[in-house]
C-alpha cells in the first residue's frame, strides 16, 4: 500500500485523502491555513510533518518550491512544481506556452497599471471583452465578461476603487463566442496515460439559469475520451515536449472555447481541478486510485482507464457562500448520508465528524460535491439529485437545473466537434 502526504491550503484534498484511506493506503493531509484546520477532522488523518516513504501531493498550486525541494531530495512528488505554479498564475507565460506549441489563443494583452488597462480596453473596441485579474489580484477579484467597452471601463473603475495599489496585473482578452470546455490528461513525466483523458463542462454561476455571482464551480459533468479526440489533439498532446522538459507529473487541464472556426486555449489548470476532480474521482475512477498515483509519481506507466458514461457533480453550500468576505460559523448537522455507498459519492470540503455526527466546519460554507454516474447525462444527475433529496441540511444551497443545462450544451459541443448529434445527452 502507498503512503501519501497531501499539502493543502484550505482542505480541498480532504475527499482525496478519504478515498485513499478507503483503499487501504496511508494518507495524511497538512492544512496550512488555520481558518480551515478543522476541515476533514475526524474523517481523515491530519499531520504537520513529512514521514519517510510518503509521496507528496499538492491539492492546489503555490507549493512548487516546496515540492521541488522534496523532489531534489529523492522524494516522489505529484501534481505541482514551480513550472505548474507559473503556468496557472502567470497568464502571459501561459499564453506564450500555448502559442509556442501551436495552440490558438484569443487576442489578449497583459498590463500592470490601471491606466494601461483602460487604454487597451479602448483599443480593443470589441463587442465583448474579458477582464482577467492575475498576480496578487488572482483569486481576489473575479474575471469579468463585459458586454461593451463602456461596461468594461466601468467595471475597471470598480476594481480600482477596491484595489487602488499601483502594481497590478490584468489580462484584457477578446471574448470568443462558443462552447467552453476543459480537456484534461494525466502525465507521468514522460508520457500521457491513454485511459485518463477526459472533458468537463461546468457552471460557475450560483443560481439557476446562470444568474447570480460566480462560485468558481457550482456544477459539472465529466466524461472520458481518447488521445485521438480532436480536442486532445488540438491542445494537450501538443504539450508533450514542454511537460517532459519540466518533469511535470500529474493531471493537467486546458480550458478552451470551441466554435466553428476552431479551438482557442484560455488557461491551464496544472493540478486537481475543483470541482471536476471530485466528480472524476468519485464517478469515473473505478480502480485503485492510490496505486495509480504511486505509479505516476515514480515515472511508471499505467493501464488504468476511466469508466464509460458520465460523471455528474453538484456543489452543496450554506450561507453566506458565495460571499467569502463573511464566514460560515459551522456546526450545521448533515444528515441523510447513513449508507456507506451514499457517503462514497459525497466528496467533502468543509465538513468534519464530531461524536459520530457529520457537521459543517467554520469556513466559507462549501460543504462538498455530490456525485453521480450514468450512461446519459440525465441519469448521472438524476443519481446526484436523488442522493441530495435524502439529505437533511438546514439552509442547503445548490443548483437544480444542471442536467438540462449540460445536456443542451453537450449536444452543441458534439455538433461542433464531430458534426453530428448524439442521443447520449437525452
Amino acid at each position: 500500500m502507498g503512503k501519501f502526504l497531501i499539502l493543502s491550503q484550505a482542505g480541498d484534498g480532504v475527499g482525496l485523502a478519504m478515498r485513499l484511506k478507503a483503499e487501504g493506503h496511508s494518507a495524511k493531509i497538512q492544512i496550512f491555513e488555520s481558518d480551515y484546520e478543522n476541515q476533514g477532522k475526524g474523517i481523515v488523518d491530519c499531520c504537520s510533518t513529512y514521514e519517510f516513504g510518503q509521496i507528496v501531493i499538492a491539492d492546489v498550486t503555490s507549493y512548487g518550491p516546496l515540492l521541488e525541494k522534496f523532489r531534489d531530495d529523492g522524494v516522489p512528488i505529484f501534481a505541482g512544481g514551480v513550472f505548474a505554479d507559473k503556468l496557472e498564475k502567470d497568464r502571459r507565460f501561459a499564453e506564450e506556452v500555448m502559442s509556442g506549441v501551436g495552440i490558438a489563443t484569443p487576442k489578449a494583452e497583459t498590463v500592470e497599471a490601471w491606466k494601461d488597462a483602460a487604454r487597451v480596453i479602448r483599443e480593443f473596441d470589441a463587442e465583448k471583452i474579458v477582464i482577467k485579474p492575475g498576480g496578487l489580484l488572482s483569486g481576489v477579484l473575479p474575471s469579468y465578461v463585459a458586454s461593451s467597452t463602456e461596461d468594461a471601463l466601468a467595471m475597471l473603475e470598480q476594481f480600482k476603487k477596491k484595489h487602488p495599489q499601483a502594481e497590478i496585473e490584468l489580462t484584457i482578452q477578446e471574448f470568443i463566442e462558443g462552447i467552453a470546455v476543459s480537456t484534461e490528461g494525466w502525465f507521468n513525466g514522460r508520457n500521457w496515460i491513454e485511459g485518463m483523458f477526459n472533458h468537463t463542462l461546468e457552471r460557475k454561476q450560483f443560481l439557476n439559469d446562470d444568474l447570480g455571482p460566480s462560485g468558481g464551480c457550482t456544477g459539472n459533468v465529466v466524461w472520458r475520451c481518447d488521445s485521438d479526440d480532436p480536442l486532445v489533439e488540438e491542445t494537450l498532446t501538443k504539450l508533450t515536449d514542454v511537460l517532459q522538459k519540466h518533469l511535470y507529473v500529474g493531471p493537467i487541464d486546458i480550458n478552451c472555447v470551441v466554435n466553428k472556426e476552431g479551438v482557442y486555449g484560455l488557461e491551464f489548470t496544472p493540478r486537481f481541478g475543483y470541482d471536476a476532480f471530485p466528480t472524476l474521482l468519485y464517478s469515473l475512477c473505478d480502480f485503485d486510485f492510490g496505486s495509480f498515483v504511486d505509479d505516476l509519481a515514480r515515472g511508471l506507466d499505467s493501464d488504468v482507464g476511466l469508466t464509460e458514461g458520465y460523471g455528474a457533480g453538484v456543489r452543496l453550500s450554506l450561507p453566506p457562500w458565495p460571499n467569502e468576505q463573511f464566514k460560515h460559523d459551522g456546526g450545521v448537522a448533515i444528515r441523510g448520508l447513513d449508507k456507506m455507498e451514499d457517503r462514497a459519492m459525497f466528496y467533502p470540503f468543509g465538513v468534519c465528524l464530531s461524536e459520530e455526527e457529520l457537521l459543517s466546519c467554520k469556513g466559507v460554507g462549501i460543504l462538498g460535491v455530490v456525485c453521480g454516474h450514468g450512461d446519459t447525462i440525465g441519469k448521472a444527475f438524476g443519481r446526484s439529485y436523488a442522493l441530495i433529496e435524502k439529505m437533511q441540511v438546514s439552509d442547503l444551497q445548490y443548483r437544480t437545473d444542471l442536467a438540462k443545462v449540460f445536456a443542451k450544451e453537450f449536444e452543441a459541443l458534439q455538433e461542433l466537434v464531430v458534426g453530428e448529434l448524439t442521443a447520449n445527452a437525452e
